[in-house]
């Protein structure tokens, strides 16, 4: 048992770094295609960046349903890294942020309203909904195709307002490195599925658990890496439309896909989520996270950061405690 924990770990921790080193290069390249294609900053944020940083989650997603039939990791993964990027990225960002970390009014309206649909649904999902199939799949890529015609018509207006720049970018180059990074993220994921639902074998707990705290905070690395760096470089609506936008992807595109792809090929998938608390906790974290930005000038303040950031380390705290029966 010793030598299996420590290999776990050991693996956990090397596919984390190296995801990271991916992650970070994968993230510039999507960036920099982004620019290279006149992409409104907010838009990037929330459809380039986003998706970048959330290749991570969507692979586990994959792995977990088809290879590994424990489609529960992955809702759990994704459920994890949205809560994690909800209260802890933005906690960073008011810290590393020069000025004051003030969101724009169109990630509000547009990426928020999103993201709380998505929780929604999810919600709704999980508690009503034992059996998911074609049909749930479809309406999950539908909604997010709805956001995607959005941030069209917004990226549609940026570029009759804003000429394109000449930028040195080397199109191809961008490309090639992005895919090949992709591959690199693909393996490191594949490990840190299937070591993960190693750990939580060899601990005794649901791995619904461990793909909460331990998968989902490695899978969110890109993220805070991405938020960060916008925000200290003061382009807060990238920061924001990033974390958003990753959680919308991954709820809607992280488990639609996956759900897609296994149904078209073995028919539904027979969901046994007994940790409802996960779920319920992300709702929760989603209407007070939104209450502090719409309650303070569309800003977030050291306070409200420091709230933020404790309430994520309380809950972890709580489902790990809850994991060896101890409430």
């Amino acid at each position: 048992m010793g030598s299996e924990l420590l290999i776990s770990i050991s693996v956990i921790l090397a596919s984390s770094f190296f995801i990271y080193l991916a992650g970070k290069r994968f993230a510039t390249s999507s960036s920099n295609i982004g620019d290279y294609f006149n992409i409104p900053r907010d838009v990037k944020g929330a459809t380039f960046d986003a998706i970048s940083s959330s290749m991570p989650e969507l692979l586990v997603a994959l792995y977990s349903v088809i290879i590994f039939k424990q489609f529960e990791v992955g809702i759990a993964t994704i459920a994890g890294s949205a809560l994690f990027n909800l209260l802890v990225i933005p906690a960073i960002c008011v810290f590393v942020s020069p000025a004051i970390f003030k969101i724009g009014r169109r990630v509000i309206s547009r990426d928020a309203l999103f993201y709380l649909v998505a929780v929604f649904i999810l919600v709704v999902l999980i508690i009503y909904f034992k059996t998911w199939g074609l049909i749930i799949s479809l309406v999950l890529l539908g909604i997010y195709l709805v956001y995607v015609l959005e941030i069209a018509k917004h990226t549609r207006k940026h570029r009759k307002e804003n000429k394109k720049k000449e930028m040195k970018i080397n199109i191809t180059k961008e490309f090639f490195t992005f895919f090949l990074t992709l591959i690199v993220i693909g393996a490191f994921t594949y490990l840190l599925t299937n070591h993960s639902i190693n750990l939580s074998t060899v601990l005794g707990v649901s791995p619904i658990i461990i793909a909460f705290t331990i998968t989902a905070a490695a899978t969110s690395v890109p993220d805070t890496i991405i938020s960060a760096v916008n925000a200290r470089k003061g382009n807060l609506d990238d920061a924001t439309a990033n974390v958003f936008g990753s959680n919308i992807f991954d709820i809607l595109v992280g488990l639609g896909l996956p759900l897609l792809i296994y149904s078209l090929i073995k028919g539904s998938v027979q969901i046994a989520f007994a940790n409802l608390e996960i779920v319920l906790g992300l709702l929760f974290a989603t209407i007070l996270s939104l209450y502090f930005f719409l309650n303070s000038d569309d800003s977030l303040r050291k306070r409200e950061a420091i709230i933020l950031f404790s309430m994520y380390i309380l809950f972890i705290i709580y489902v790990i405690l809850l994991s060896f029966n101890l409430f």
